[in-house]
């Protein structure tokens, strides 16, 4: 209850930097990307180099516990943990008006979500697990190094024109030994701090891929996707099985050999 008190605190109080602030005299605000669970995300104009970066702050109510500044501090730990092409790279840190922030590259193009319903691609099964097997080289990156990302979903794939990117670790935790392969009951399976959250994530961004070749009938009783997906058994197993429907995956590598028997990438 005090929780949802704050929250709804924070939300009332708190405004976004509006455009053209200047933060930290070098960050001119070019746009408002978004909201999230622990930060405002901002276009801004790098004025030392005139280079677009990400500029993320921690939001209010997140700044008034050790838990949010913790993790706030342990996703910058993250990003600059990372040196792959298919993360967004970590820039600098600072503080601003008592807001704790730091920036990232700016990847310039579009989740799955604004292709799908604002430009009308549809994408094939075939398609769906060629992008699945692109991702699927970022969380094993990720799983080598003992990181979970924990929030594998649409709005956080981006696809920038030439190859797909996975942004947002502001979940993402480190795995330790004794956490390899463990479950525990009551979490939703998406937050889980196992390898096993990843592929939970990874089957419902494939069925979200799929369903963009769906054609929806309101007259029409709801059914499983398995029912409504025109898609081969073999599909339907992986999916399954990255949905914890079936025994689970346990490695990236089990997921690639199954999607390789299905296609040839």
């Amino acid at each position: 209850m005090l929780k949802r008190y704050i929250l709804l605190l924070s939300n009332l109080m708190e405004r976004p930097f509006p455009p053209e602030e200047i933060v930290s005299e070098r960050y001119k605000v070019r746009e408002h990307l978004g909201t999230g669970s622990y930060g405002h995300s901002y276009l801004v104009e790098d004025l030392l180099n005139q280079q677009k970066k990400v500029l993320k702050a921690l939001r209010l109510h997140k700044r008034k516990t050790r838990s949010g500044r913790s993790s706030f501090e342990l996703e910058k730990e993250l990003l600059l943990s990372i040196e792959h092409p298919g993360f967004p790279k970590y820039f600098e840190d600072g503080m601003y008006k008592n807001i704790p922030y730091y920036t990232m590259e700016f990847i310039d193009g579009k989740n799955f979500e604004q292709l799908i319903f604002s430009e009308g691609k549809n994408i094939s099964e075939r398609e769906a697990f060629k992008i699945a097997v692109d991702l699927l080289q970022y969380i094993e990156y990720l799983h080598t190094h003992n990181i979970v990302h924990r929030d594998i979903r649409i709005p956080n794939v981006i696809f920038d024109g030439t190859r797909i990117r996975l942004i947002d670790l502001g979940l993402g935790r480190h795995l330790k030994q004794e956490q390899i392969g463990e479950a525990v009951s009551g979490i939703d399976l998406r937050k889980q701090i196992n390898f096993q959250a990843d592929f939970y994530g990874l089957g419902h961004f494939l069925l979200f891929l799929l369903y963009s070749n769906f054609s929806f009938n309101i007259n029409q009783k709801e059914k499983s996707w398995e029912e409504e997906l025109d898609v081969s058994n073999e599909a339907k197993h992986i999916i399954r099985r990255l949905l914890q429907i079936e025994p689970s995956y346990d490695t990236c590598s089990q997921v690639r050999a199954d999607i390789n028997k299905l296609f040839e990438f």
